[in-house]
């Protein structure tokens, strides 16, 4: 079943997420382009590859969130409380940011080696500018080459995949190799 869906997707979400999706927009009628999966729109850039298993690790329950606009927001709301999904399903509600002052961090306030500057946010995505202020406030942790700048580092993450937030919580979860590409979401 997996490696009929796998033929038939044209994204890396898995099938049991892809289903939940399908019905909604069926039951909505709304195009499923229109509720993308995060992971959808976002991949890592071609020249920071190395680092893919580590951002997969990361980034793996927000890729897997589906993103929905303001437009769709109720219906999506009241359809998912009637529903007993059988699986677990994370969305957000995204909204134009307000007019106004530029209160988004600039590139020059991530980390010189955050993960966020080794992705790509699919540029004609009408989700692009929420998803960067998103990654940004979410996921700027460095990137780290060596043990030591990792115990240095607030928030952090190895190419091996251990993970450091600023709370001082450590996780590594070597349940699946991180080059197990059939659990890879993003792209």
């Amino acid at each position: 079943d997996e490696i009929e869906s796998l033929q038939q997707r044209r994204s890396n979400i898995d099938a049991a997420q892809g289903r939940i999706r399908e019905a909604l927009c069926s039951a909505l009628a709304i195009g499923e382009d229109e509720l993308p999966f995060a992971g959808e729109l976002i991949q890592v850039r071609d020249d920071e590859r190395e680092w893919e298993g580590a951002a997969e690790r990361l980034l793996r329950g927000f890729g897997l969130a589906l993103l929905v606009p303001e437009v769709h927001y109720q219906a999506v709301a009241d359809w998912v409380d009637r529903q007993h999904l059988g699986a677990r399903l994370v969305y957000f509600h995204v909204r134009r940011r307000k007019a106004g002052p530029d209160t988004g961090a600039g590139a020059a306030s991530l980390h010189p080696q955050s993960l966020v500057r080794k992705l790509v946010i699919k540029p004609d995505s009408p989700h692009c500018e929420w998803l960067e202020q998103a990654l940004r406030q979410r996921f700027d942790v460095a990137c780290c080459d060596t043990g030591e700048q990792f115990r240095r580092e607030v928030r952090a993450v190895t190419r091996a995949g251990q993970i450091k937030d600023s709370s001082g919580r450590h996780e590594k979860d070597d349940r699946r190799r991180i080059d197990d590409r059939s659990r890879y979401v993003l792209g």
